[in-house]
């Protein structure tokens, strides 16, 4: 299968706020608030339940024209919710994908434990996420299950809520991604129905995990971040079926066993104060989950080699060194991508921090013209000495567009690369790296445009810059 990754050259760059609690632990009394909206629990039964005028809002890259009501089909009754979902070749989109976000106050569903659906296709497929909580205003409260088997046949799904006393004020009440995936690239409809919150009473408690349940020992250090990742709740339904439900972390109450060394909080992002150990944990509803991740803080960070070139023979993207070229993304949030990547601010200047990486990228604000330069430059650091870093230097082709077979990372189209391995590294100490300028992007140096980083895991780059 071949998916188009576009992102158009001229990226707005986001501003984030890190509020980090001063206290080990997150109370929910803390963000509670008074159960004042509206309880109903059903979506569409037959029709729309309340969700006013414009609840129906597509995913930016998906097909935007696939939704109706079908009148002539529905389990039980005679309508249901359609989904066309477009062959992968459709130049308007090749997946379909939407949120159902009420138009107006939002929901109290802290009574109800579930929630269902029925689904049925025109033939059996995969449906690739499912759920509720993403409203485009901050997506706080998101769960979803993937990859739920759809036959021809009327079935109904489950997807249980992980802490249900949270949701007093959604307005997220479902939300859907399906592509072709085992079809051969070839569409289908989809229709749902009887979409309802419910309170069934027998989708028990959840075995519940942070970092996939693996106890994870980070050596990092002072004012360096992380995000805990791999949330997710296994339950045991009444038909005897097991779900996982991945969730956010708005579900978890995190604590940290050594607050002065590190804070967690209720987003699960971890930020490291100052030289000691401490242990991230977790619960759901009192119970702990599985898993945990230990920090091991080795005091400040130390700073990357200090560039040497002439600022007159050097285009920078990222280095305290130099005036940078351009803006650059470097939280693109590619499809698929597990990186989250933090700037921070250490004793010895700014460096990049890349976790969980399998990749990312840095997209430039306006296309770099290279002519007459012959290296990229960056120095990277890294704990595991066994590392490899993965870099592509892309132009943009005459489209300004990054283009991308997701089967193979290759750029389409007109666009060129150059690729290189960051490797053969010791632990603990900064790897100066300089790339060619050569092969098959030499005559179209003029249109750069970003910068893809895979694989690494773990690792920290400065001093990302071209030159002379």
């Amino acid at each position: 299968m071949k998916i188009l990754i576009k992102h158009s050259i001229n990226i707005s760059l986001l501003a984030a706020c890190l509020i980090v609690q001063s206290g080990c632990e997150r109370k929910k009394s803390d963000y509670a608030v008074l159960p004042s909206f509206g309880t109903t629990g059903e979506i569409f039964t037959d029709n729309f339940i309340g969700l006013g005028s414009n609840f129906y809002l597509p995913f930016a890259d998906a097909k935007p024209d696939v939704f109706s009501v079908d009148i002539n089909e529905g389990f039980e009754s005679n309508a249901s919710v359609r989904i066309d979902v477009p062959n992968e070749t459709d130049p308007s989109g090749s997946y379909a994908g939407a949120i159902f976000r009420v138009d107006g106050a939002g929901r109290n569903l802290s009574g109800y434990d579930a929630l269902t659906f029925y689904v049925k296709a025109s033939a059996g497929v995969k449906l690739g996420d499912v759920g509720f909580g993403i409203n485009y205003l901050g997506d706080k409260n998101k769960v979803s299950t993937q990859d739920v088997n759809v036959g021809t046949n009327w079935t109904k799904v489950i997807v249980p809520i992980p802490d249900p006393s949270i949701l007093t004020n959604e307005r997220g009440v479902f939300w859907f991604a399906a592509g072709t995936k085992g079809t051969g690239g070839s569409g289908y409809a989809l229709w749902f129905d009887e979409i309802k919150f419910e309170k069934l009473g027998t989708v028990g408690n959840p075995t519940s995990a942070i970092l996939s349940g693996q106890t994870i020992t980070s050596k990092t250090f002072i004012g360096s971040s992380t995000t805990l990742t791999g949330l997710n709740h296994i339950y045991n339904l009444a038909n005897g079926n097991d779900i996982v439900v991945n969730s956010s972390a708005a579900y978890y109450e995190f604590k940290s066993s050594n607050p002065a060394v590190a804070v967690v909080n209720d987003s699960g992002v971890v930020k490291v104060l100052t030289i000691g150990t401490s242990e991230i944990t977790a619960t759901v509803q009192g119970v702990t989950a599985k898993g945990k991740l230990i920090i091991e803080s080795k005091g400040n960070f130390p700073g990357a080699p200090v560039p040497t070139k002439p600022k007159s023979d050097v285009k920078s993207i990222f280095s305290d060194a130099y005036t940078n070229e351009t803006e650059s993304n470097f939280t693109p949030g590619f499809g698929g991508s597990t990186t989250l990547t933090e700037e921070l601010n250490t004793s010895s200047g700014k460096v990049l921090q890349y976790s969980n990486n399998n990749y990312t990228g840095i997209m430039f604000a306006n296309p770099l013209d290279a002519s007459g330069l012959g290296f990229l430059h960056i120095d990277a650091y890294v704990e595991n000495a066994a590392t490899t870093i993965g870099i592509q230097i892309r132009d943009i082709g005459g489209n300004k567009l990054i283009e991308t077979d997701v089967n193979t990372g290759n750029p389409i189209g007109d666009d060129k690369d150059i690729r290189s391995s960051l490797s053969a590294f010791q632990s603990g100490v900064w790897k100066s790296f300089d790339i060619p300028l050569n092969g098959a992007i030499l005559n179209q140096k003029n249109n750069l445009g970003a910068i893809i980083v895979t694989g690494g895991t773990l690792f920290y780059l400065d001093n990302i810059y071209f030159y002379k």
